[in-house]
């Protein structure tokens, strides 16, 4: 994987590749080492067995959240499949409009995309039955995911400190204490039962691997709380994962446009593009030429217009890369996909914008230089700044929170269990 290749992925906060990156890379193995420290100052002992669940929480849970979607989005498509139906055929296209939808593509694409417009008609002859294996994609995808990360896991991590505590009090004779309750306290188990409810689910079934993982962090985080051992670890756990969510999904976005925006007014570079556009010889050409393409104007039809009539073009090709369009094999777009009008003029504007600063600069070819390093080095101290709030600052957040609300520095689950 090339370096452009590598910027972009983890320039995309819309991917799961910066996900991975903060998650498995750098916060989980932080956070298992800070909870040994935290709970050392009081008991190795409890820093011990707090670390074991911190390490078969974290990356246990990465595992699944990772892992867990497009796994069951792999399985789904094959059940999908077998039953001589295309998995690929996006339900969006259910609603049709006077650009684009189910009917209005089969009578479009046929001379042209013979084998996905038959893909279509089946769809279009099985509508509920299509429909109905596309919530059940989306349960499988979802619930199962949650009810492991959520519930199972953490009952699972319980369960084993649970022994080891009953172990070291039989061989202390029932003497062992801490500074918040006795160990008999921790040995008493909550058994209430909790549900999940899922509603409106046809409102969801094509969400990106990210947005799943956002609903994934919202089961998640319900599983949590309610599995916790005591009212001081829900508290705990809640404020943790609220953290933890927007530290994920939201921090980032805001740290990439604070960056781009000083960018722009420190060093008068525009970094709104992605640095595949940025390497692009091709499109550099044609913007020094005064020859690049863009549609007439933003609406559906000029846009899908655009890409169907010049699909060669310098701007195709761009949101191509951005995989904001998909074609087939004979370069005709796949009528099987749904087009986000929205998000490919969102990117057009941002060559507006770019085209407009490096033509002001003179050179364009330096220009798109400078912006390359500019935006390579606000990627990567994008993923730096996030990774170090989510594996340093929040841990230390949740470590004072917790001796706030309760005098002590040892993990409330395992050393104090009060009456719910």
């Amino acid at each position: 994987m090339s370096f452009v290749n590598i910027i972009s992925a983890l320039g995309n906060n819309n991917s799961v590749y910066p996900l991975i990156v903060r998650d498995c890379g750098i916060e989980n193995f932080a956070k298992c080492i800070m909870t040994y420290k935290q709970n050392a100052k009081e008991s190795k002992f409890i820093a011990r067995q707090a670390t074991r669940e911190r390490i078969i929480d974290e990356y246990g849970t990465s595992a699944v959240w990772l892992g867990g979607i497009p796994l069951m989005k792999f399985i789904s498509d094959k059940i999908i499949d077998s039953k001589g139906l295309c998995s690929k055929v996006d339900i969006r296209l259910f609603n049709e409009t006077k650009n684009q939808g189910l009917n209005l593509n089969i009578k479009k694409f046929t001379s042209v995309a013979s084998s996905a417009v038959s893909d279509l008609v089946k769809i279009e002859k099985n509508k509920n039955l299509y429909k109905n294996l596309q919530v059940g994609k989306f349960f499988l995808s979802t619930a199962i995911p949650i009810a492991v990360m959520g519930f199972f896991l953490p009952k699972f991590n319980f369960s084993f400190t649970k022994k080891k505590m009953e172990k070291l009090k039989k061989e202390n004779n029932n003497q062992i204490s801490f500074k918040t309750k006795k160990i008999d306290e921790f040995l008493k188990a909550s058994k209430n039962d909790s549900k999940i409810n899922f509603c409106g689910v046809d409102k969801f079934l094509n969400l990106s691997d990210v947005n799943c993982m956002m609903i994934l962090d919202g089961g998640l985080t319900a599983g949590r709380i309610k599995t916790s051992r005591n009212k001081k670890e829900k508290c705990e756990m809640a404020f943790k994962m609220a953290a933890m969510f927007y530290l994920n999904y939201f921090a980032p976005k805001k740290i990439d446009k604070f960056l781009n925006n000083l960018t722009k007014k420190i060093f008068g570079l525009n970094t709104s593009l992605d640095v595949k556009t940025l390497s692009d010889k091709n499109f550099l050409n044609e913007i020094k030429s005064n020859l690049l393409k863009l549609p007439e104007g933003f609406d559906e039809k000029s846009v899908l217009d655009f890409i169907d009539n010049n699909p060669n073009s310098s701007f195709v090709e761009q949101i191509k890369k951005m995989k904001l369009v998909s074609f087939l094999e004979n370069n005709i777009r796949d009528p099987r996909k749904y087009v986000e009008v929205e998000k490919i003029n969102s990117y057009r504007k941002a060559i507006d914008e770019f085209s407009a600063d490096a033509l002001n600069y003179g050179s364009i070819e330096k220009y798109a230089k400078k912006a390359f390093r500019a935006k390579s080095f606000n990627v990567i101290a994008n993923v730096i700044i996030s990774s170090f709030l989510l594996a340093v600052v929040l841990p230390k957040l949740q470590f004072l929170f917790r001796k706030i609300t309760t005098g002590s520095n040892l993990d409330p689950g395992i050393v104090d269990n009060d009456k719910k």
